[in-house]
């Protein structure tokens, strides 16, 4: 089984495990052209494990049944660099998985409001003695600081997208594999 891995410092793979991510987007690293679909790295159908630190998991409570030696010991096989650095965890002691169910290009520009929200962008309130009908915002960050509030799904996504692959992205408008997938575990 291979591993999947989201942003953990902009809440990314939380909100796969909360589902509220059930989309990812990958830059096409070569010229645009229909016949390349079969060098995408993900597969409608197949089933990936979701990376998280041994650290993540056990803290979670998730562990793999072997993740103890006995019930004060953790097992020395999880003790190495993977325990706090999920780039070295094995894909089969993940305990939540993804599969694929489809696979498309499109440009980055081209995303709709619907796919932002399916890249993890979600609602807020403004509250509730705004004046304006209209009492919602988005945002892609649910942490408690609140820092990170656009007006609409689409702008809050151009952010996210600056903070994850530069500045430039968005403006360079690349031809990009969409990946849809849903939360199986």
């Amino acid at each position: 089984m291979k591993k999947i891995f989201f942003n953990d410092k902009l809440g990314l793979t939380q909100a796969v495990l909360d589902g509220r991510k059930t989309m990812a987007r990958q830059i096409i690293p070569f010229t645009f052209r229909e016949d390349k679909m079969h060098l995408s790295r993900y597969k409608v159908g197949e089933i990936y494990a979701i990376a998280q630190s041994y650290e993540t998991i056990f803290h979670s409570g998730n562990c793999p049944n072997d993740f103890f030696v006995d019930s004060s010991t953790i097992n020395k096989k999880y003790c190495g660099a993977g325990f706090k650095n999920k780039l070295f965890v094995r894909a089969d002691a993940m305990p939540h998985h993804i599969r694929i169910i489809n696979v498309k290009i499109e440009r980055l520009q081209d995303i709709d409001d619907e796919s932002c929200m399916k890249e993890g962008i979600g609602k807020y309130f403004l509250g509730f003695d705004s004046p304006h009908t209209d009492c919602m915002g988005f945002t892609y960050s649910f942490d408690e600081s609140g820092k990170y509030k656009y007006p609409n799904a689409k702008q809050a996504f151009v952010s996210l997208i600056y903070k994850l692959l530069g500045k430039c992205i968005w403006e360079s408008n690349p031809f990009m594999f969409v990946y849809e997938f849903e939360l199986i575990d």
